[in-house]
């Protein structure tokens, strides 16, 4: 527990203080008026005298004052007791010379010490007057006061009005000894206690303020905004040790118990929103929290979910058990997440299919404080399930009978086209001594169209195949791989195929990558319009989960307008005569890249010459920002 300080024992003790100060203060100011009074009946003409050398005293005393805070404050009001203090100089002056009467040595002293009050006036006073009127001299006026020449004065004035004193005191020894202790006791203990009552009661008003009245302004401030359920807000105080800091204490309680109820009803509305029966259930199996949705499947007999917080499970749940309150809640409770299905009938409807999932509840120590358990109506999710299986089977059936078919089709459909190459052979061989230059040429043409048939027939079913069965992945080094492929697809002499540095080792199927590079620096030497001095470079580098390749000629390039098209089934841009091809290398290609999950585009080369493939491949040592499986 904090131990406290209590204010009231504190401001008791400082007004004890204060009091027992004012008393003392009193009582010797007392003394000391009872022995000046005694003092001036006593001695008469002298106190006449010593009054005068007091009042000339005070006089210069004024002006030294007054000029002090003016050099301290700079204010033109600082210079009253200065400027009031020459006229009662002059007045005292007057006073004590009249006093003093024809007695030659003490008018002497007396000259000595007007004349050494005046040159301070002049030399000091006035002069620190003037300086301090023009702000540039200021630092010049306070070296003239700081620099001991009005000290010297002083010292002179006082020393010859000390030598008149000690002429009365003399006169009168013990009268004026009396008078002067008594002078001085009643001012020392004046200042002293009045000094002190003024520093006590200062320390007492700045730490009344600090300890009391500035907390409490800054907790009603708080208080205000809590009021106005701004839970950010900060509550100040609570580490004080007193009654203020047992007051913020409390309104931190009070702040706790705002945040308590206003999470309790944005968890309530937010899980009454779900279309799910969201729950908690305690250590002691009494209900801890229930939303809106068990209303909709259990009659749990009461006007409102929010009255069984705190009740027995099995008294709420008593028409219908809790879902898996035998053996799936208890092993939750043993600390162990389980996840099930359950039949469970809604209320004035069939049964539904529940899929329930219960997670514990640990505590700082990992003891099991309860079970949040989530219910989920999953019928329709089942039979879309279902669904999907069937489809599943059936899609894999068709995609076989649609393997099948291609291969067979291409298959049939060879075996007459090389029984048709063959028999034109045949007849060439036959006929070779009538055949004329059109009949041979009209010949060739008919087997070039026969083998135009054929790949044709190859490039079909190579992209029917494409992307099919390439699930397996491992390292693959794109830059050897580029480099194995400039060697295989036999180049014409001077063309150069170029491999970046920058190509990466990546996890990768193996197959339907290498095709699609096969396809692209075939295509690039294909189309080349200048073959003997062509140039293709392979390029790549990062893009988020995936890789982007480009592969880079100096060919003639594809119009703009034509770029899109050129990745359709059987398109060339040139007729089949000046290029052999089925228009099927770019269209294999955007489908095994399409198959890999990425995309396919074109731009123009460098310098505006040429084309650029662009295309993505992900990378299987990469984690993908989703979480799918490739």
């Amino acid at each position: 527990m904090t131990k406290t300080f209590g204010l009231n024992r504190s401001l008791g003790g400082a007004i004890g203080i204060i009091a027992l100060v004012a008393v003392l203060g009193s009582g010797a100011v007392l003394v000391s008026l009872a022995q000046l009074q005694a003092a001036i009946d006593a001695r008469g003409r002298s106190n006449l005298v010593l009054r005068s050398l007091y009042a000339l005293r005070i006089a210069m005393l004024n002006q030294e004052t007054g000029l002090r805070g003016y050099l301290l404050t700079g204010r033109e009001d600082s210079l009253d007791p200065y400027r009031q203090g020459r006229p009662a100089f002059e007045a005292a002056s007057r006073e004590l010379r009249a006093l003093i009467g024809d007695d030659p040595m003490r008018l002497g002293w007396l000259a000595e010490a007007e004349q050494a009050a005046r040159a301070w006036q002049d030399e000091v006073g006035e002069a620190v007057v003037r300086g301090m009127a023009d702000p540039a001299r200021r630092s010049d006026a306070a070296g003239i006061e700081a620099s001991g020449t009005g000290k010297a004065y002083f010292d002179t004035f006082r020393t010859k009005l000390d030598s008149i004193q000690g002429g009365e005191e003399r006169l009168r020894e013990i009268q004026g000894g009396r008078l002067d202790g008594a002078r001085r006791n009643a001012a020392t203990v004046s200042w002293g206690g009045a000094i002190l009552t003024l520093l006590i009661c200062a320390i007492v008003g700045l730490a009344i303020r600090r300890r009391i009245v500035a907390p409490l302004v800054r907790l009603a401030e708080a208080m205000r905004r809590l009021a106005r359920h701004d839970l950010s807000t900060e509550v100040p105080g609570t580490r004080q040790r007193d009654e203020v800091g047992a007051m913020a204490r409390a309104v931190l309680v009070f702040k706790d118990g705002l945040i308590e109820v206003n999470r309790t009803s944005l968890l309530r509305a937010t899980a009454d929103t779900l279309p799910a029966m969201v729950g908690y259930i305690d250590a002691q199996r009494r209900v801890g929290f229930l939303n809106g949705e068990f209303e909709r499947w259990f009659d749990l007999q009461v006007e409102d979910v929010t009255q069984v917080d705190g009740r027995p499970l099995a008294q709420v749940f008593a028409s219908e058990p809790f879902p898996g309150t035998g053996r799936e809640l208890e092993t939750a409770f043993a600390g162990t997440e389980t996840r099930f299905e359950h039949r469970l009938a809604r209320r004035g409807a069939d049964r539904r299919v529940v899929e329930g999932f219960y997670r514990p509840h640990l505590g700082p120590d990992g003891a099991v404080l309860g079970v949040v358990t989530l219910l989920t109506d999953i019928t329709e999710r089942k039979g879309l399930e279902r669904r999907l299986a069937l489809h599943a089977r059936d899609l894999r059936r068709t995609n076989e009978e649609l393997e099948q078919f291609a291969y067979v089709a291409s298959h049939d459909l060879k075996a007459p086209l090389r029984g048709i190459e063959n028999l034109v052979t045949w007849i060439e061989e036959d006929l070779e001594e009538v055949l004329n230059a059109d009949t041979r040429t009209n010949m060739d043409l008919l087997k070039s169209r026969v083998r135009r048939l054929e790949s044709l027939l190859d490039d079909l079913l190579a992209y029917s195949r494409a992307g099919r069965g390439d699930v397996a992945t491992e390292p693959v080094d794109t830059k050897a791989l580029v480099e194995e492929l400039a060697a295989l697809v036999s180049p014409p002499d001077g063309f150069v195929i170029e491999a970046s540095e920058r190509l990466p080792t990546l996890d990768a199927a193996r197959a339907p990558l290498t095709q699609a590079f096969q396809n692209l620096i075939g295509n690039a030497i294909k189309h080349h319009d200048h073959p003997a001095d062509g140039h293709v470079r392979v390029d790549a580098h990062p893009a988020d989960d995936m890789v982007e390749f480009t592969v880079t000629d100096d060919g003639a390039g594809i119009p703009e307008q034509f770029r899109e098209r050129v990745f359709g089934m059987f398109q060339t841009l040139k007729p089949r005569d000046e290029v052999e091809g089925s228009g099927m290398g770019l269209a294999i290609v955007k489908k095994l890249v399409e198959r890999q999950g990425g995309r396919i585009w074109l731009s123009d080369g460098r310098d505006g010459r040429g084309l650029s493939v662009h295309f993505t491949w992900p990378d299987g040592t990469k984690e993908i920002a989703d979480g799918t499986d490739r």
